[in-house]
Protein backbone atom coordinates (compact mmCIF):
# COMPACT_ATOMS: atom_id res chain seq x y z
CA UNK A 1 0.00 0.00 0.00
CA UNK A 2 2.76 2.43 0.98
CA UNK A 3 4.30 1.69 -2.59
CA UNK A 4 1.17 3.67 -4.13
CA UNK A 5 1.32 6.37 -1.55
CA UNK A 6 5.40 6.71 -2.36
CA UNK A 7 4.61 6.69 -5.96
CA UNK A 8 1.79 9.62 -5.22
CA UNK A 9 4.22 11.62 -3.60
CA UNK A 10 6.77 11.59 -6.39
CA UNK A 11 4.07 12.91 -8.85
CA UNK A 12 3.11 15.56 -6.05
CA UNK A 13 7.04 16.42 -5.69
CA UNK A 14 7.51 17.03 -10.09
CA UNK A 15 4.34 18.96 -9.53
CA UNK A 16 5.20 21.12 -6.78
CA UNK A 17 9.22 21.68 -7.57
CA UNK A 18 8.73 24.47 -10.07
CA UNK A 19 6.73 26.99 -7.20
CA UNK A 20 9.68 27.71 -5.32
CA UNK A 21 8.58 25.39 -2.16
CA UNK A 22 12.09 23.69 -1.49
CA UNK A 23 13.88 24.15 1.45
CA UNK A 24 10.82 26.11 2.99
CA UNK A 25 8.54 25.99 6.19
CA UNK A 26 4.97 23.64 4.65
CA UNK A 27 2.02 22.66 6.49
CA UNK A 28 0.67 19.46 5.12
CA UNK A 29 -3.11 19.59 6.06
CA UNK A 30 -4.81 15.57 5.90
CA UNK A 31 -1.46 14.16 5.88
CA UNK A 32 -2.85 11.14 7.04
CA UNK A 33 -0.48 8.17 7.73
CA UNK A 34 2.50 10.66 6.87
CA UNK A 35 4.15 8.42 4.11
CA UNK A 36 3.40 11.47 1.40
CA UNK A 37 4.86 13.67 3.90
CA UNK A 38 7.48 12.04 4.46
CA UNK A 39 8.71 11.80 0.74
CA UNK A 40 8.19 15.39 -0.03
CA UNK A 41 10.19 16.30 3.32
CA UNK A 42 13.32 14.15 1.73
CA UNK A 43 12.94 15.13 -2.04
CA UNK A 44 12.06 18.96 -1.72
CA UNK A 45 14.08 19.56 1.66
CA UNK A 46 11.28 20.77 3.59
CA UNK A 47 10.47 21.76 7.23
CA UNK A 48 7.04 19.94 7.20
CA UNK A 49 4.67 19.88 9.92
CA UNK A 50 1.42 18.01 9.24
CA UNK A 51 -2.33 18.28 10.56
CA UNK A 52 -5.57 16.30 10.27
CA UNK A 53 -8.65 15.26 11.66
CA UNK A 54 -7.43 12.13 12.68
CA UNK A 55 -3.80 10.79 13.99
CA UNK A 56 -3.06 7.53 12.28
CA UNK A 57 0.44 8.54 11.15
CA UNK A 58 3.18 5.55 10.11
CA UNK A 59 5.71 7.74 9.78
CA UNK A 60 7.18 10.36 12.68
CA UNK A 61 6.43 13.50 11.14
CA UNK A 62 6.02 16.25 13.37
CA UNK A 63 1.87 16.91 13.76
CA UNK A 64 -1.08 18.31 15.58
CA UNK A 65 -4.62 17.48 15.18
CA UNK A 66 -6.98 19.48 13.91
CA UNK A 67 -10.98 20.70 13.45
CA UNK A 68 -12.12 19.44 10.74
CA UNK A 69 -12.71 23.44 9.57
CA UNK A 70 -10.04 25.24 11.53
CA UNK A 71 -6.41 25.07 11.67
CA UNK A 72 -4.55 25.10 14.92
CA UNK A 73 -1.96 27.56 13.90
CA UNK A 74 -0.48 30.73 14.44
CA UNK A 75 -1.18 33.66 11.09
CA UNK A 76 1.71 33.39 8.76
CA UNK A 77 2.88 30.48 10.59
CA UNK A 78 4.05 28.80 7.14
CA UNK A 79 5.92 29.86 3.66
CA UNK A 80 3.28 27.14 1.76
CA UNK A 81 0.25 25.01 2.84
CA UNK A 82 -0.09 21.47 1.03
CA UNK A 83 -3.08 20.14 0.16
CA UNK A 84 -2.34 16.80 -1.27
CA UNK A 85 -5.51 14.97 -2.37
CA UNK A 86 -7.55 15.95 1.00
CA UNK A 87 -10.07 18.75 -0.34
CA UNK A 88 -12.54 16.13 -2.03
CA UNK A 89 -12.35 14.75 1.50
CA UNK A 90 -14.03 17.52 3.12
CA UNK A 91 -17.10 19.50 3.81
CA UNK A 92 -15.64 22.53 4.87
CA UNK A 93 -13.51 23.29 1.96
CA UNK A 94 -13.84 27.09 1.85
CA UNK A 95 -13.17 27.15 5.37
CA UNK A 96 -9.88 25.12 5.02
CA UNK A 97 -8.88 27.02 2.34
CA UNK A 98 -9.81 30.38 3.98
CA UNK A 99 -7.66 29.14 7.11
CA UNK A 100 -4.80 28.21 4.82
CA UNK A 101 -4.40 32.00 3.51
CA UNK A 102 -4.70 32.43 7.02
CA UNK A 103 -1.86 30.72 8.30
CA UNK A 104 0.68 30.75 4.75
CA UNK A 105 1.54 32.93 2.18
CA UNK A 106 0.84 30.70 -0.31
CA UNK A 107 -1.12 27.08 -1.13
CA UNK A 108 -0.07 24.02 -3.13
CA UNK A 109 -3.07 21.71 -4.38
CA UNK A 110 -3.07 18.32 -5.75
CA UNK A 111 -6.30 16.87 -6.30
CA UNK A 112 -7.93 14.18 -8.33
CA UNK A 113 -9.96 14.67 -11.21
CA UNK A 114 -13.23 13.18 -11.07
CA UNK A 115 -14.30 10.10 -12.67
CA UNK A 116 -16.63 7.02 -11.68
CA UNK A 117 -13.18 4.27 -11.46
CA UNK A 118 -11.47 7.20 -9.71
CA UNK A 119 -14.77 7.10 -6.92
CA UNK A 120 -14.54 3.63 -6.05
CA UNK A 121 -10.84 3.06 -5.78
CA UNK A 122 -10.70 6.50 -3.18
CA UNK A 123 -13.39 4.87 -0.98
CA UNK A 124 -11.97 1.57 -1.43
CA UNK A 125 -8.29 2.40 -0.68
CA UNK A 126 -8.82 5.33 1.93
CA UNK A 127 -11.23 2.97 4.33
CA UNK A 128 -7.75 0.45 4.24
CA UNK A 129 -5.77 3.93 5.72
CA UNK A 130 -8.35 4.67 8.58
CA UNK A 131 -12.28 2.95 8.37
CA UNK A 132 -13.43 6.74 9.52
CA UNK A 133 -12.38 8.50 7.24
CA UNK A 134 -14.60 11.14 5.54
CA UNK A 135 -16.30 10.26 1.74
CA UNK A 136 -18.47 13.49 1.15
CA UNK A 137 -16.61 13.05 -2.55
CA UNK A 138 -16.49 16.73 -2.74
CA UNK A 139 -14.88 16.28 -6.83
CA UNK A 140 -14.53 19.12 -8.79
CA UNK A 141 -13.83 20.23 -12.54
CA UNK A 142 -10.68 22.11 -13.00
CA UNK A 143 -12.67 25.22 -14.16
CA UNK A 144 -15.19 24.24 -10.91
CA UNK A 145 -11.52 24.45 -8.56
CA UNK A 146 -10.58 27.64 -10.11
CA UNK A 147 -14.44 29.72 -9.75
CA UNK A 148 -14.11 28.41 -6.25
CA UNK A 149 -10.27 30.29 -5.91
CA UNK A 150 -11.28 33.62 -7.46
CA UNK A 151 -14.19 33.91 -5.28
CA UNK A 152 -12.42 33.20 -2.15
CA UNK A 153 -9.85 35.76 -3.04
CA UNK A 154 -6.94 33.91 -4.71
CA UNK A 155 -4.95 33.94 -7.60
CA UNK A 156 -4.67 30.88 -9.50
CA UNK A 157 -1.75 28.84 -11.57
CA UNK A 158 -2.43 25.90 -12.62
CA UNK A 159 0.28 23.50 -13.18
CA UNK A 160 1.16 19.87 -14.86
CA UNK A 161 1.46 16.82 -13.41
CA UNK A 162 2.94 14.35 -15.72
CA UNK A 163 2.12 10.64 -14.83
CA UNK A 164 3.39 7.22 -16.28
CA UNK A 165 1.32 5.69 -18.72
CA UNK A 166 0.18 3.03 -16.56
CA UNK A 167 -0.83 5.16 -14.00
CA UNK A 168 -4.87 4.85 -13.19
CA UNK A 169 -5.27 8.35 -11.94
CA UNK A 170 -4.88 12.21 -13.38
CA UNK A 171 -4.36 14.61 -11.16
CA UNK A 172 -4.16 18.25 -10.92
CA UNK A 173 -2.17 20.97 -9.40
CA UNK A 174 -2.44 24.37 -8.51
CA UNK A 175 -0.81 27.29 -6.93
CA UNK A 176 -2.94 30.10 -4.83
CA UNK A 177 -2.07 33.24 -3.59
CA UNK A 178 -3.90 35.80 -1.90
CA UNK A 179 -5.12 39.12 -4.43
CA UNK A 180 -4.72 41.12 -1.60
CA UNK A 181 -1.46 41.07 0.52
Amino acid sequence: MSFTQKLRGKLIVQSYKNWGVENKKVLDVGCGNGVVSKVLMEKLHLDLFGTDILDYRKENIPFKKMDPARLPFEDASFDYVLFNDVLHHSEYIESLLLEAKRVGKHLLIFEVQDGPVFRIFDVVLNSLYHADMPHPENFKTSEEWSVLFDRLGFHCEKGEVQHPVWYPFKHMAFKLTSKVH
